[in-house]
């Protein structure tokens, strides 16, 4: 029998959305991935900043794709007029991991957000 691993939340973004988008989980819904939204501390007035915590106790490589597949997800729907105001304050990052990257297995990878 496989032990599961335990989760080890590791915030890996920091987004900005108008103060009326209330949970970004209404608006994106990603299957199979390991993540949650924790509204930050402190916004600017007008927006709500959103951290995204990813669960990086599997692998950093699978916490790199996640956060790159929901950021993009965010991104795109951004750009089709889903999303206004969005922004990414910290964590962007992740989107210049080359797809190729991404499909490497999880076993000995190791990625760098810098």
């Amino acid at each position: 029998m496989m032990i599961p691993t335990p989760a080890l939340w590791r915030c890996m973004a920091v987004v900005e959305v108008c103060d009326q988008v209330k949970d970004l989980d209404d608006l994106i819904r990603e299957e199979g991935l390991s993540y949650r939204w924790e509204v930050a501390a402190n916004s600017p007035k007008g927006f709500l900043w959103y951290e995204l915590h990813v669960d990086s106790g599997g692998s950093e490589h699978r916490a790199a794709r996640t956060a790159w597949a929901i950021l993009w997800s965010l991104k795109r729907l951004s750009e089709e007029g889903g999303l206004p105001d969005f922004r990414i304050v910290s964590g962007g990052e992740w989107l210049n991991i080359p797809p190729s990257e991404l499909q490497q297995p999880d076993e000995g990878a190791r990625l760098s957000s810098t």
